[in-house]
């Protein structure tokens, strides 16, 4: 555990020994709480904010949405104003706690700088096939049916194989080594994958793969899963580039701390927090006077529940923000 500079300060005494309450010798005691900032330059804004090309953002899916396919979405949005989709996050997203917070985005169509925003957002039940795979020791006996590369399937099922495999190693760029994961990890038939024409499903046609020295058994399943489903509306801005970045920059800018009056110990915080080593502030729980009147500045306080009603860790991102004539990204990291 790093324990910032004004901690320290705090834990010598007098005579300038620490002492042995100190928080920084009671490991896990002060980092419950970890304010960090970096610099964020906005004189040029581009990713991920601004996105030229949108069929470069990925669908929240581990077989990826074809580029016709977002191409499609994107000429309807342009066309008519808006679009509904499902698992595409057009507008990009930030953790917020126990939840995501959505972040402003841009789109340039024919020279036109434009606002894509959600207008409305729901999330839905829908039955999906499964197709996974997962490693066996076991040599394949006589008689087995097993499938190698370079698999002769159609382009879809091709696709999927690849993503089962690519998703027990956690894409790990073909050097196998141990998997990343204890758990499942499949690959969802989303609505851009028609189960009905894959042969892999709901049985597959062989027993084994065979991958790099390797042997996996296929896993099939039929499940309820949660889907994500949004509705973008676009605002056409400009088509003058200084004039974007003038907007740009206005919308992505949370807060500028100079309109806050700032107590001097809150603002001790924010030193601590982008300053060069260790850029970052910590503390224990309960937050203190000083870290709550800054996590209320960055619009945090209002979202962050007590820490015990947190089993895991949770992170607040992206929180722009000018202190002192610079620009910087905050995030607030909670470890219970």
């Amino acid at each position: 555990m790093r324990c910032s500079r004004r901690h320290a300060l705090r834990l010598i005494g007098a005579s300038g020994v620490i002492t042995a309450t100190g928080g920084c010798l009671n490991p896990g005691s002060l980092d419950n709480y970890a304010l960090i900032a970096s610099e964020h330059d906005l004189s040029s804004v581009g990713r991920p904010y601004l996105w030229p090309d949108p069929t470069a953002i990925d669908a929240t899916t581990r077989v990826d949405f074809t580029a016709e396919t977002k191409q499609q979405y994107t000429s309807e949005l342009f066309d008519s104003g808006s679009v509904t989709v499902q698992q595409w996050p057009l507008v990009g997203r930030d953790r917020w706690g126990k939840d995501t917070r959505p972040r402003p985005t841009f789109l340039r169509q024919d020279g036109i700088f434009y606002h894509v925003q959600i207008s409305e957002e729901q999330h839905l039940e829908r039955e999906r096939w499964h197709f996974a795979v997962t490693r066996t020791d076991e040599t394949p006996p006589d008689g087995a049916t097993v499938e190698r590369t370079p698999f002769d399937r159609s382009t879809q099922d091709k696709r999927v194989l690849e993503a089962a495999l690519d998703a027990v190693y956690a894409g790990s760029d073909g050097f196998l080594g141990e998997p990343q994961f204890e758990n499942l990890q499949a690959v969802e038939y989303h609505h851009h994958l028609d189960a009905e024409a894959s042969d892999l499903v709901p049985s597959p046609p062989f027993d084994y793969v065979e991958y790099e020295g390797e042997y996996f058994r296929p896993v099939t399943e039929q499940r309820t899963v949660t889907v994500p489903e949004w509705t973008y509306t676009i605002d056409e801005i400009t088509n003058d580039r200084e004039a974007f970045q003038e907007y740009a920059r206005t919308a992505i800018l949370d807060l500028d701390f100079r309109s806050r009056d700032l107590s001097e110990s809150a603002r001790g915080v924010i030193d601590d927090a982008i300053s060069e080593e260790p850029r970052r502030y910590e503390e224990g729980a309960p937050p203190s006077d000083r870290l709550a009147e800054v996590l209320d500045a960055l619009g945090i306080a209002e979202d962050l529940q007590p820490i015990d009603s947190y089993d895991d860790r949770v992170d607040f991102r992206g929180v722009v923000a000018e202190y002192e004539g610079t620009v910087y990204r905050f995030s607030l990291i909670v470890t219970p």
